[in-house]
C-alpha cells in the first residue's frame, strides 16, 4: 500500500544546492515554532498524522528559502513521485 511521503529532506537538500547551506532542524524550529521532535519525525517519514498548523508554518518557511518557492504539494506527496527526487550527486558538485 502506498503511503504519504514527506519530502522535507529533499527540499532541504534543494536549499543546500541553491545556497550552499542546509538549515538545521534546530534553526527551522526556532524560526517556525515547530518542535524539533516534530521536524525529526517529518524528516524521517515517521508521522502518523499531519497537523495543518505545522504544515502551514513549514511551507511558509520553505517558500521563503527556495528560489522557486514551496507549496504543500512540494512538501508532501501521495503516492510518492520519483520525479521529485533531488539528485544526491548534485550536492557533491
Amino acid at each position: 500500500m502506498a503511503q504519504i511521503e514527506v519530502r522535507l529532506n529533499n527540499l532541504l537538500a534543494q536549499i543546500e544546492i541553491e545556497t550552499g547551506y542546509r538549515p538545521t532542524q534546530k534553526e527551522i524550529a526556532e524560526s517556525t515554532g515547530i518542535a524539533e521532535s516534530t521536524l525529526s519525525r517529518l524528516a524521517q517519514n515517521k508521522t502518523g498524522r499531519f497537523d495543518s498548523d505545522v504544515l502551514i508554518k513549514l511551507v511558509d518557511y520553505l517558500n521563503k528559502k527556495l528560489a522557486e518557492g514551496c507549496t504543500l504539494s512540494d512538501l508532501i506527496a501521495y503516492p510518492p513521485d520519483p520525479s521529485q527526487e533531488v539528485e544526491v550527486a548534485a550536492l557533491a558538485a
